[in-house]
């Protein structure tokens, strides 16, 4: 079994990429923030068009897969201080296989020196214990008022590996 970071970066690249985005997100989100937010914040925030955006304007995505098989997706920004995770997601069956230990052995390399940052769902338990067995320290919380009527509601977690 070999993961397999693609960077995504064509228009093609980003609809493939919304594919595997839009299954791991309803069955992730929907027990957590329900049906009609997991849709919202699709739409408004991790739509094909939004996603392309963040590209352009510095993002880094990939598509993760395992033998050939699309598994989930990561993303990053990155700058003088900190590798900013946004986005680290594997669908169910790929969950419990150790490949989120490999996504973050990769993170490490790519921020040492610096400090890993990430913003996790409150509710997200299951995400919430992996970071913290990866040694993520939790540094605050914040409440964020995203439109009709939602709330993301997420704990802030860090990684200094400037004393590494």
């Amino acid at each position: 079994m070999t993961l397999v970071k693609q960077e995504v970066k064509t228009a093609t690249e980003v609809e493939e990429l919304f594919i595997v985005l839009e299954r791991i997100w309803r069955e992730v989100f929907t027990p957590i923030i329900g049906a009609n937010q997991v849709e919202y914040m699709m739409e408004n925030y991790q739509s094909p068009q939004n996603i392309r955006q963040e590209i352009e304007d510095g993002a880094h995505y990939f598509l993760l897969t395992l033998d050939g098989k699309p598994i989930g997706y990561t993303a990053y920004e990155i700058n003088d201080e900190q590798v900013y995770i946004s986005k680290i997601y594997l669908g169910s069956e790929s969950r419990g296989k150790g490949l989120s230990s490999e996504v973050f052995n990769w993170y490490e390399e790519i921020g040492k020196g610096k400090k890993l940052h990430l913003n996790v769902n409150q509710g997200n338990k299951l995400a919430i214990s992996v970071y913290e067995h990866r040694g993520f320290e939790r540094v605050g919380e914040r409440y964020v008022d995203i439109g009709e009527g939602y709330i993301m509601d997420d704990y802030i977690y860090e990684k200094d590996l400037t004393k590494l």
